[in-house]
């Protein structure tokens, strides 16, 4: 049984709903469609963050579960509406977290809701990302309650329980730090321009681009993949679209003109994961390093061009050398088009 459940039936219909809410607050969020579209209801920036919390949460207990034996999907269930629950409460409470300082000293209710909701953000950081990065944000976040027992370098101040939840979910510091926020401001406004740059045809139009100018040179194919990856990964900024929409094209290409399945794949892989360095658009870590930073997006964008460009031509080259060594051919297709089409 897949971890993953397929999106069909009302699942389907409710990610999709999720989908377009999510979108539609991060587009409003930066005032895309002008005039503010929740302005009675997103009034502090918490409001926004917990608001999009309430939307990205609940869904990953109903699309990942819990092991792969057993679908408890009355569980997962029981989750995802706790988890919309608490993040709602937190949402309708905002103005009042801010102005009374919650984060330390928050009411019963809320330290008892901040215990829950932090073990349900670690069950999804489980199911989504697997043990390591579990552990990993677990021992991390139990810092604060063992921190006077660490060695002189590492030591602090120990906190209970309820104030180390509180302070988990309602500061600025952790559930809603600097990556999470930037995330909610900036990344997630470049994966809606990514899904729509590929539902448009964005991605079919470099593909053809790239075919267009090597798919008939020494090792074509892989040097398509090269160039498309690069052209679609530097405005999509994801390596996962990346790879499935230049993937699907370039990897039957390159199996056909005589790479073996395991290199085509890792050329593809390599190539997409490249795109997400290349500017304007990057990865996500990009925009969080700007933030920690405190420098505009840009810079960082302009920092990356040379070493991007370093690592394609790097990546071009030991293409050439592969396809030279094993005397691959490029593609002969008359469908192939030409740069003027």
């Amino acid at each position: 049984m897949s971890q993953i459940r397929p999106l069909t039936g009302y699942l389907g219909t409710l990610v999709a709903v999720v989908c377009v809410l999510a979108a539609a607050l991060a587009l409003d969020n930066v005032r895309a469609f002008g005039a503010p579209l929740f302005s009675g209801l997103i009034t502090v920036e918490t409001h926004y963050y917990y608001a999009l919390m309430a939307l990205l949460l609940p869904p990953a207990f109903l699309l990942y579960r819990s092991n792969t034996r057993f679908d408890l999907i009355a569980l997962d269930l029981l989750l995802g509406l706790l988890a919309f629950g608490i993040c709602t409460w937190l949402y309708l409470n905002a103005e009042t977290m801010l102005d009374e300082g919650w984060e330390f000293g928050a009411p019963d209710r809320g330290n008892s809701l901040s215990i829950v909701l932090w073990v349900l953000v670690l069950e999804a950081v489980r199911r989504i990302a697997g043990a390591s990065l579990f552990i990993l944000v677990l021992l991390f976040s139990l810092y604060p309650l063992v921190a006077d027992l660490m060695p002189e370098a590492l030591q602090g101040m120990a906190t209970s329980l309820t104030d180390t939840a509180a302070y988990h979910v309602m500061s600025s510091e952790s559930l809603v730090g600097l990556p999470f926020r930037a995330f909610a401001s900036l990344v997630i406004g470049f994966l809606v321009f990514g899904v729509a740059l590929q539902h448009t045809g964005g991605g079919d139009f470099f593909i053809k681009l790239a075919f267009a100018m090597l798919g008939r040179v020494r090792g074509g194919p892989a040097k398509v993949a090269i160039v498309a990856s690069g052209l679609m990964g530097s405005l999509s900024g994801s390596v996962i679209t990346n790879v499935l929409t230049t993937g699907q094209l370039t990897i039957p290409a390159m199996k056909k003109s005589g790479i073996d399945k395991e290199t085509a794949a890792a050329i593809e892989a390599c190539a997409s994961t490249g795109g997400v360095l290349l500017p304007p658009i990057m990865g996500s870590t990009a925009f969080v390093m700007a933030t920690f930073l405190e420098m505009p997006y840009y810079q960082v964008a302009l920092a990356a061009a040379i070493p991007a460009l370093l690592y394609f031509t790097a990546l071009f080259l030991q293409i050439d050398a592969y396809a030279a060594k094993h005397k691959l051919e490029g593609v002969v297709d008359l469908d192939i088009p030409r740069v003027a089409e």
